[in-house]
């Protein structure tokens, strides 16, 4: 009788553990990330290098500071937890890339802000395109996870001129690196 009290016990204690086991690992799926703007630009970049060998951006990168976070993406360093983007420094082309890990209650304002710059640069440079910059800005994006916000205005132009151009699997491998590194 002892035994099968024992027995039943242990089985008792194995069968609690494993749902605990098994419940915190369901809840660890849904927590929320915790990785910088930074982190998450990198994880972007990184993508780009191992696909092409460089950055996303080559065209004078000059990187977003925060008046150029307040002035061109209409973004106050104080909606903010973290940022990390560069822009392309030529006249000529309209390549962004800006992570934004927004604060609390801020990722409508930011996605919303992304958006309006977003609309400023096809504003600006679609007609105009050098650079295929028509092209890019068909493409590009703002996207949205969790608590972060990007603006992916990327894409590497072929070497071969009678190559059609379409950025959109550009665009595509940052998403997906942006999503991969929030999950």
């Amino acid at each position: 009788m002892k035994m099968k009290r024992l027995k039943n016990a242990l089985l008792s204690g194995l069968s609690l553990l494993l749902t605990l086991g098994i419940l915190a690992g369901c809840g660890s799926k849904n927590a929320a990330p915790t990785a910088t703007a930074e982190e998450v630009y990198d994880a972007i970049q990184t993508a780009f290098t191992e696909t092409y060998g460089h950055e996303a951006i080559q065209n004078m990168p000059m990187d977003v500071d925060d008046t150029m976070l307040a002035e061109q993406f209409h973004i106050s360093p104080d909606q903010v937890e973290s940022y990390r983007g560069v822009i392309a420094g030529m006249m000529t082309n309209c390549d962004e890339l800006l992570v934004v890990k927004a604060k609390e209650g801020e990722l409508q304002n930011v996605q919303e802000a992304l958006n309006q710059a977003l609309q400023e640069q096809y504003d600006a440079f679609s007609w105009y395109a050098v650079m295929n910059n028509t092209e890019r800005l068909d493409a590009a994006k703002v996207v949205v996870k969790g608590n972060y916000a990007a603006l992916l205005i990327v894409g590497v132009s072929p070497e071969d001129p009678s190559v059609e151009v379409d950025f959109s699997a550009d665009v595509a491998l940052a998403e997906n690196a942006f999503n991969n590194a929030l999950s």
